[in-house]
């Protein structure tokens, strides 16, 4: 074990003081936070009506009529509100545990930087190649889409003069979101051919986990990347 790390765990835990929110209530905050933002995205869209005329861009709900419109900006906000308190259950049980000493130092910064990269890297699931190529390639272009989409919804909530995915910027932009897009198919399809392919292509601590549903949210999520280059 690492000796700064040693010395942490040999200091007295700190005492949890009663009038600071806890991590439950700041992750409801904060999800609550993103939902309103989300809805008077919508707002704000049908209010000002900003509108990029260039010849190159990205048209935003294009021939989707105003109802619809108003059923996505009504359901999203109420769907990331329940996922924010459902994952607040488990943020509560989190908290059960006695507090710690976690503080960053010098001496363990660079430790504490690697078991970072580690886990956000999901290097336990790199030690398989086929596990980590097929999650790599999910979970990497995920981010990525969920970046082009938030950009996406940036550009479109600004005035005109402020729009920047145009011309060049959005070949570029349109670029990177196919490529992830065509990345997270292909992660998919071996998701489903890993846990219902050939024998062969399945380990065994996987079939004998398959479900049906599993089957579903698989379908669910392959059919989300093979519609949006649908909807392109």
């Amino acid at each position: 074990m690492d000796a700064s790390l040693s010395d942490e765990l040999r200091e007295p835990s700190p005492v949890r003081q009663s009038g600071r929110p806890k991590a439950n209530q700041i992750w409801i905050a904060v999800g609550a936070g993103i939902a309103l933002v989300t809805a008077l995205s919508g707002v704000a869209a049908a209010v000002f009506e900003f509108h990029d005329d260039s010849e190159i861009q990205r048209e935003v709900f294009l021939n989707i009529p105003s109802p619809i419109k108003l059923a996505f900006y009504t359901v999203m906000p109420i769907l990331l509100l329940w996922a924010t308190v459902q994952l607040s259950y488990r943020v509560k049980n989190w908290e059960r545990g006695g507090p710690d000493r976690r503080k960053t130092t010098p001496k363990n910064l660079k430790h504490r930087l690697a078991d970072f990269r580690s886990g956000v890297y999901m290097q336990t699931l790199m030690r398989e190649p086929g596990a980590g190529i097929m999650h790599s390639l999910i979970y990497f272009n995920f981010l990525i889409l969920l970046g082009v989409t938030t950009v996406l919804e940036i550009n479109h909530q600004v005035p005109e003069e402020l729009k920047f995915l145009n011309g060049d910027v959005y070949r570029g932009y349109a670029l990177i979101g196919d490529l992830a897009g065509l990345g997270f198919v292909a992660g998919m399809v071996l998701a489903i051919a890993r846990r219902y392919g050939p024998r062969s292509w399945r380990p065994y601590r996987i079939a004998i986990k398959s479900k049906p549903e599993h089957l579903v949210i698989n379908g669910v999520l392959l059919s989300i990347g093979v519609t949006g280059f649908g909807a392109e």
